[in-house]
């Protein structure tokens, strides 16, 4: 194994637990890391808007957010990728005109998580990181784009209205949505930005995941670790598995190879 010098972990069924909570014991093995010299950072699929409030007292030295189409370190965006305005609209336009007047669909960017359902129409309580949208008129770049289907024919026709060379397109294992975003906005395209920018080859990176999106990380970087909990494609690129998200095992793992006294530090 390379010296490891960078981690990136994936949060909902890695970091988190199923609560969203993030352990003590994490988050006290990251900060025993970091004093040894590595920087930890998260690499997900969420919009950057939901994501800092929800770390809690775990403070990631980067972020890589919007599914990839992001990457935000030492308070400045290092990488992005997103679609047109133009993109944007046909996009959401046929995911109607496809899935019906009621698809429920969310749009995010650097600025803001967009859905065209409220909090409370979905689950009777208040989400203060989505701004609600029909987005008929609404002119703004999508990172991502979500529309609630499991129907890949669906999903095709939505992303052949730009064509299927421009769009990045991808299922989700635990939820039935797919992801929509441009091509070169993946994980693994924001950790090559990442490598540019800290001059530390992908080698010399951890990555930690669970689901499709993360695949192309694990292959791309080092040491791939699955969870124990990930889904099967994800385990079957990973270099190794560690225990579940249940479990601690994003901190199981650092502790054990990059902590001990015969760590590969």
């Amino acid at each position: 194994m390379e010296k490891i010098s960078v981690i990136l972990t994936d949060l909902d069924g890695t970091l988190f637990r199923d609560d969203k909570s993030i352990s003590e014991r994490t988050v006290r093995t990251v900060e025993q890391a970091r004093k040894k010299g590595i920087l930890v950072g998260v690499s997900t699929a969420r919009a950057i808007v939901n994501v800092k409030d929800s770390l809690g007292d775990f403070k990631p030295d980067f972020f890589i957010a919007n599914g990839g189409a992001l990457v935000a370190m030492d308070g400045k965006q290092i990488y992005t990728c997103e679609f047109t305005e133009e993109e944007t609209r046909r996009m959401i336009a046929k995911a109607y005109e496809i899935c019906g007047d009621d698809a429920e669909i969310t749009m995010d960017n650097a600025a803001a998580l967009y859905w065209n359902r409220t909090e409370e129409e979905r689950t009777g309580s208040k989400n203060i990181f989505a701004v609600y949208t029909d987005f008929r008129n609404l002119n703004e770049r999508a990172m991502k784009i979500c529309v609630q289907t499991v129907d890949r024919k669906k999903a095709e026709e939505i992303a052949s209205c730009i064509g299927m060379e421009n769009v990045d397109m991808q299922p989700f294992s635990d939820i039935p949505w797919y992801k929509f975003s441009r091509k070169g906005a993946t994980k693994e395209r924001a950790i090559q930005a990442l490598s540019e920018y800290l001059g530390v080859p992908a080698a010399n990176m951890a990555a930690f995941g669970d689901d499709f999106s993360d695949i192309g990380m694990l292959s791309l970087c080092g040491r791939g670790i699955a969870m124990e909990n990930a889904i099967p494609q994800v385990k079957a690129v990973a270099d190794e598995i560690t225990l579940s998200n249940m479990d601690d095992g994003v901190a199981f793992w650092i502790e054990k190879n990059l902590l001990q006294d015969n760590s590969v530090r």
